[in-house]
């Protein structure tokens, strides 16, 4: 039922305010499948908290927040049409373990948390500099990238690369690895 509400939503807004690139039910299916795969390796920890870096129509952080509810989740999103219609969908689902920041990561006061993803946002070393503030020393990065990763992945330890056709999904355990 959440994932219909979401995809005939997501669907219903991107008409007018263009959220996304996705036109089709199809299309947002294939999104939801992209977020909710690294589950599948993921460590198998408890994340107390989660920050979604440049989460857009809600791919991956909401994605994850609908199906990880123990944790809480940090979307940050700087563009307003993309927040009003985060909200909406926390308010409609009742997602009570999201927080929305509708802000550039930047302009945020650093806080310190067990997960930070990332969809489509910038280069892996840009990134992880920019998220380096909000991690601990047992911090996870899952950063889901393209076909060129490799390139990105000099002077990084610790990761794990899982790739899915065009996808590559780049765990990293730890600050040591950034």
């Amino acid at each position: 039922m959440k994932w219909e509400f979401f995809i005939k939503k997501l669907l219903e807004w991107n008409k007018v305010h263009n959220l996304s690139g996705v036109r089709t039910k199809e299309e947002v299916l294939k999104n939801i499948q992209d977020s909710l795969k690294p589950l599948e390796f993921l460590p198998k920890k408890e994340f107390k908290n989660g920050l979604d870096i440049g989460t857009g129509a809600g791919f991956p952080g909401l994605i994850l927040a609908m199906e990880m509810p123990t944790t809480h989740w940090y979307l940050v999103e700087p563009r307003r049409k993309r927040v009003a219609f985060l909200n909406y969908i926390k308010t409609a689902l009742g997602l009570e373990n999201v927080t929305i920041i509708p802000n550039r990561l930047e302009e945020i006061e650093p806080f310190k948390v067990d997960l930070i993803t990332s969809r489509a946002v910038t280069s892996t070393p840009t990134l992880l500099k920019m998220a380096k503030p909000f991690a601990h020393l047992s911090t996870t990065f899952l950063l889901y990238k393209g076909e060129k990763v490799t390139n990105e992945l000099e002077g990084i330890e610790n990761f794990k690369l899982f790739p899915s056709g065009k996808r590559n999904y780049l765990i990293i355990e730890g600050l040591k690895g950034v």
